[in-house]
């Protein structure tokens, strides 16, 4: 802490502290809007809180992809129903030859060439039938691709294949890499039809390097963190039910539109790790399959 001055400092302080105290409304005036222009909600104040697993978490399931293949009794390279995701609006065929794992990195790699009807081919990784829980911390480090309707993300859906509920921690778009979504999808109580809570993080280029993307779902909230910091938190019709991991490079979407001649193929998601914790003690309401 700084110490106040004395004396003759005080005669100076008397003249510059109206000063030194505009000069600080301003900063404080900018912070908040530099802040409220990334969230979703203007009356949020700025984040302040960190988080990171310590002694009282326990790994529970984890890839730290230092292999040469990917590990297929943790990871399925498709959804339980299949590969085909045009109905909700993507345009790639989930193909099980879209990785690359060397150097510590699964690369999940997204190219045009036609394949299944598709013109274009990327990958997903999905535990639905390897590992599966119930709240805890889910956490991937990660690198995402920039390029035009490339649309990657790592998020939870439910075991029993209904929908809502999902939780992603994170999705982004490849022409606006800066920008976050997090968001928890659930049934409206009200009119019994699918709604979301959803907030946005404005950072850096994220395609630029490698950041982690964590969301920590509890009993009564969600709560996202990038790079450890708390950016967005939901406490809004809390999933209560067994969920897997995804990990998936999409082309094309409702929110990524299509591709077009600045979007460069091959295009990499490139995952440096994903953890899963659970509270040392805690019960998780799920457990692993295998």
């Amino acid at each position: 802490m700084r110490s106040w001055p004395t004396g003759a400092g005080w005669r100076v302080l008397r003249y510059v502290a109206p000063l030194v105290l505009a000069l600080l409304v301003v900063e404080l005036f900018a912070t908040s809007r530099a802040f409220t222009s990334a969230s979703s909600d203007p009356a949020t104040p700025a984040p302040a809180r960190h988080f990171a697993p310590d002694n009282s978490w326990s790994l529970v399931f984890d890839d730290e992809f230092d292999g040469t293949t990917l590990d297929r009794d943790k990871w399925h390279t498709a959804y339980p129903w299949g590969r085909d995701r045009s109905s909700v609006g993507e345009l790639q065929w989930y193909a099980d030859d879209a990785f690359v794992e060397q150097d510590g990195i699964l690369r999940i790699v997204a190219q045009h060439r036609p394949m299944e009807g598709h013109q274009y081919t990327s990958g997903i990784i999905a535990s639905w039938d390897t590992f599966s829980t119930t709240y805890g911390y889910f956490e991937i480090r990660a690198k995402i691709p920039k390029g035009k309707a490339l649309w990657p993300g790592f998020w939870l859906a439910p075991v029993s294949t209904r929908w809502p509920p999902e939780i992603d921690a994170f999705e982004a778009l490849g022409q606006d890499p800066r920008v976050i979504a997090m968001t928890t999808h659930y049934t409206d109580p009200r009119t019994g039809k699918p709604a979301q809570d959803q907030g946005h993080y404005i950072g850096p280029d994220f395609s630029q390097g490698y950041h982690t993307f964590g969301v920590l779902w509890t009993p009564d909230k969600i709560v996202w963190y990038v790079d450890g910091v708390e950016r967005f938190h939901s406490e809004t019709q809390i999933p209560s039910e067994p969920m897997y991991v995804i990990a998936n490079l999409a082309v094309g979407g409702p929110s990524a539109g299509k591709p077009d001649a600045s979007t460069p193929f091959p295009s990499e998601f490139d995952i440096d790790y994903i953890r899963v914790y659970q509270q040392t003690g805690t019960p998780c309401g799920g457990t692993p399959v295998r």
